[in-house]
């Protein structure tokens, strides 16, 4: 049996049958729908799922016609929603065990993070492996902007926002409250002074979730599509960017990888980059 749930608990599920077909999946929209370098799932049949609870706290968005996208509406995380054909689709990084299958594949490469390094030797494919046959819709580009300026938005498009000063570090967080909040192998997450963050447009449409165990932790996120945001810590005076929901190429990658001590079973780390079990030092 495997369980999983969103980032607060409202959504939580139970799987009793056989998991398969783990795939990275680099698409654009799954990049903006979990504000991650890619994202991971899982697949079971329908009747091997148990939506345990939540059901009211679930929320969808359409992202292309007859996909439909689902999250907590209260912390953001992207929970399970149906592939078709009998089957459900699971966002590794919420479950709870080890579901005991490894990813296969790295699919929709070609929109693959600029600033991302697949690092290992599993087949990499240009969209759905055979004999999927699921559509194909990339979410649409944006026209080249200010120099000096990133850019990012959410999947839906509502909210926009711009990078105005550096960006001091970044990080690849493994930590169990990121991977929830992402519902992916690890977030990528930037940082940099709060005044340089500038929401253009939606900031009436973000929602920030803090986590009530938590000193810091918190995520923002998109109220109709769910994807995660940049989140003003005026406390710390920082800005956290998730990586995931840059529209511009940030000219760089991470730093390194943190928290480590709890990474996901089922992801390998294989880029090089320094491994920290907890926090840098």
């Amino acid at each position: 049996m495997i369980t999983g749930s969103c980032l607060c608990g409202s959504v939580s599920w139970q799987v009793d049958g056989a998991l398969d077909n783990m795939t990275h999946c680099h698409c654009s929209m799954c990049r903006k729908a979990h504000a991650a370098p890619f994202a991971t799932y899982v697949n079971t049949a329908r009747d091997s799922f148990r939506l345990l609870s939540g059901q009211d706290a679930v929320a969808h968005y359409e992202s292309s016609p007859g996909s439909i996208r689902a999250f907590c509406s209260n912390c953001g995380s992207v929970v399970p929603e149906s592939s078709g054909k009998n089957r459900i689709s699971m966002p590794a990084g919420c479950l709870n065990e080890d579901p005991g299958v490894r990813p296969t594949a790295h699919i929709f490469t070609p929109s693959k993070a600029p600033w991302h390094t697949i690092g290992d030797n599993l087949q990499q494919f240009e969209a759905y492996p055979e004999p999927d046959d699921g559509p194909v819709v990339e979410h649409p580009g944006r026209a080249k902007g200010e120099v000096g300026v990133r850019r990012g938005s959410c999947l839906c498009d509502d909210v926009a926002y711009e990078i105005r000063t550096p960006i001091k570090f970044v990080h690849n967080c493994h930590c169990s409250r990121c991977r929830k909040a992402r519902a992916a192998a690890h977030a990528t997450n930037g940082f940099t002074a709060i005044d340089g963050v500038v929401f253009v447009r939606g900031d009436n449409k973000l929602k920030t979730y803090k986590l009530p165990s938590a000193r810091f932790f918190a995520q923002t996120f998109c109220i109709r599509c769910g994807s995660g945001m940049p989140r003003l810590d005026a406390d710390r005076g920082i800005a956290i960017i998730p990586f995931g929901s840059l529209d511009d190429d940030p000219g760089r990658g991470a730093d390194d990888h943190i928290f480590t001590g709890s990474m996901a079973p089922w992801y390998t780390i294989t880029d090089g980059l320094p491994c920290f079990k907890e926090a840098p030092g």
